[in-house]
């Protein structure tokens, strides 16, 4: 029921920010200061405001916290068949096993570098193994 819900919604989920441009794109793309090299992107990267709150794209169960040198503090949210993960945060008010609802707050965006930016991912839990999805095709233009 939760997955069915979650795919109505595609294309009208509500960014995970308020304000926010995407700088990164899903897919495989040229690194932006290395020539030749080529990375994979398994989500999106919102450039956004110094202190930002992250939020929930959907209702679900919070199925992990934990935190990644160099990512931050990582939040994955279990939507049914599908999961949204949220790298880069600074702190998180949320933990393991928590009932979230759309546009609730779980963290704040870390700024690194001189830089404050969230990364949104989508994946669906199938069968034949994890699939990413296109954030920018779920979330609201």
């Amino acid at each position: 029921i939760v997955s069915a819900e979650f795919e109505k919604n595609k294309g009208t989920l509500p960014w995970p920010v308020t304000r926010g441009v995407i700088t990164g794109r899903f897919g495989k793309q040229a690194h932006e200061s290395i020539p030749g090299i080529t990375i994979e992107n398994n989500g999106v990267d919102i450039a956004t405001e110094e202190g930002a709150s992250v939020r929930s794209i959907f209702d679900g169960s919070v199925t992990s916290v934990f935190a990644i040198p160099g990512a931050g503090k990582n939040v994955i949210i279990t939507h049914g068949a599908y999961k949204s993960v949220y790298t880069n945060l600074s702190n998180t008010e949320v933990k393991k096993g928590d009932s979230v609802v759309a546009g609730q707050v779980i963290g704040s965006v870390l700024t690194a570098n001189g830089k404050t930016t969230a990364h949104l991912e989508i994946w669906k839990m199938a069968g034949t193994g994890p699939q990413p999805q296109n954030p920018e095709v779920w979330i609201r233009k």
